[in-house]
């Protein structure tokens, strides 16, 4: 990865770069993640402060479920290939999504949903701000650990790549 003409800082300094999320994927992000909170803001006013309160239970709930994926994938507990990490994180997410409309206690009558959709904006939004490739799911326990998961993502991780080629293409 090192040209020749490169100092080992300069060569540290693009590997750097290469683990960050490019600017076009970071905006993305950061747009995305506000959309989804600006449209599920509202929802914590209308609903019962039961549902409002349990939401926010579950979203804490979810940042310990990812900070112990983090750990296992950060440390190398369980051999995660970056892909099958990614599909656990969404997975997690996901089956949070379709329990929330079930009657399930805990989870259910909403809850589920709106914990969802939150947590997603919030970890778009810390994505995009630190600039976080891959798995955004995994942004908020790297901001807690302050080391990034590298864990893919289905949509992200894809575009960042074809903007990194188009940038190294033009000389960007």
């Amino acid at each position: 990865m090192r040209s020749q003409g490169d100092t080992p800082n300069q060569s540290q300094a693009s590997l750097q770069q290469a683990r960050r999320a490019p600017p076009v994927g970071r905006a993305l992000r950061i747009l995305l993640g506000l959309a989804l909170m600006i449209y599920v803001t509202p929802v914590y006013f209308r609903v019962p402060v039961r549902v409002a309160v349990g939401s926010l239970l579950l979203m804490l709930g979810l940042i310990s479920i990812y900070s112990l994926i983090h750990l296992v994938v950060s440390r190398r507990i369980v051999a995660f290939g970056p892909s099958l990490g990614a599909v656990v994180a969404l997975g997690s997410l996901v089956a949070l999504y379709t329990a929330g409309a079930s009657g399930l206690p805990f989870v259910g009558g909403g809850k589920g949903q709106l914990a969802a959709v939150t947590f997603l904006g919030v970890s778009l939004v810390v994505a995009g701000v630190r600039a976080a490739p891959g798995c955004e799911v995994m942004a908020i326990p790297a901001l807690l650990f302050g080391k990034h998961t590298e864990l893919v993502c289905v949509i992200f991780s894809p575009l960042d790549s074809l903007e990194r080629k188009l940038r190294s293409k033009h000389g960007v």
